[in-house]
């Protein structure tokens, strides 16, 4: 592969994924592709598979083969050294994921379900965005398109609560009662965090690096140079300020006020997993 490095973010929807991500490729060297997520191209040869957890033992050669070499043609065509990816349903398949790129450095963002569950909501109520979906349709082969649409479709309008957005969590995985959205986008919070949590805690910490969202709201060019030492980029301070400089408009003004089933879902599920983090359902870090 003629990139040097892969960077892999890992982070439930509305984490700062996104945020991160740009913050890391303005930093010379660094690169992305020039759309967001690119679950279509994770899901190659898998694209009937029921939900976004997909197990290591699906990645044949041929997939693996395949994805590769689309890192490799966008690594040729940024000219970049690190090669940044971040699509949030890999929380739910991190083995596979790291199946593919076992020499990838993985990071996982984290911010409190408080702030991260309205924003899904706002997101799942927004407009579709078909100039979107089509920047990540480039990336997708041509026979596998028609199933990556059809799926992108139902998705938005019939799924738990009759629509939802974001990572499909297994069908396992989620509580026998009926979800409304802002519960799904709980148990969606619940599993990412988990997944990745699992994933960290059984591998060689040197290529796994944490990072909770307001520690970078807080610091961004602290956490940033961090990073880049972790990769053993060296990296003038100058670089790491104007790459951070755009965050301060992330900042979260105040917080929202979770319905019912949303905090019965945290409290009932994911109460272990926010204790990890620092989190309370009062807000509190």
């Amino acid at each position: 592969m003629s990139v040097d490095q892969i960077v892999i973010i890992l982070g439930a929807p509305r984490s700062g994924t996104n945020m991160l991500r740009d913050a890391m490729c303005r930093l010379p060297g660094f690169a992305t592709w020039p759309c967001d997520e690119l679950n279509s191209l994770w899901r190659i040869g898998n694209g009937g598979y029921p939900n976004d957890a997909i197990p290591a033992e699906r990645l044949r050669p041929r997939i693996r083969n395949r994805i590769r070499a689309a890192f490799r043609r966008q690594s040729r065509t940024s000219g970049c050294s690190v090669l940044v990816e971040k699509t949030c349903a890999n929380c739910l398949r991190v083995d596979f994921v790291a199946q593919c790129f076992p020499e990838a450095m993985f990071v996982q963002i984290v911010r409190h379900p408080i702030d991260t569950i309205p924003s899904t909501l706002r997101r799942l109520s927004a407009p579709l965005d078909i100039g979107y979906l089509a920047k990540k349709a480039r990336y997708v082969p041509a026979r596998h398109l028609p199933m990556a649409v059809v799926r992108s479709i139902r998705r938005r309008f019939v799924g738990p609560g009759q629509s939802a957005w974001g990572p499909v969590v297994p069908q396992q995985a989620l509580p026998p009662e009926k979800l409304t959205p802002s519960s799904y986008a709980a148990m969606q919070w619940i599993e990412c965090v988990r997944g990745v949590d699992g994933f960290f805690d059984s591998r060689d910490q040197r290529n796994c690096h944490y990072v909770r969202y307001d520690d970078i709201l807080d610091d961004a060019a602290g956490r940033l140079a961090l990073l880049a030492e972790g990769l053993g980029k060296q990296i003038e301070y100058n670089h790491i300020l104007s790459a951070t400089g755009a965050i301060r408009n992330h900042i979260v003004s105040k917080r929202e006020i979770l319905d019912a089933s949303a905090i019965r879902t945290l409290m009932n599920h994911g109460s272990g997993t926010m204790e990890r983090h620092g989190y309370a359902l009062d807000g509190g870090h």
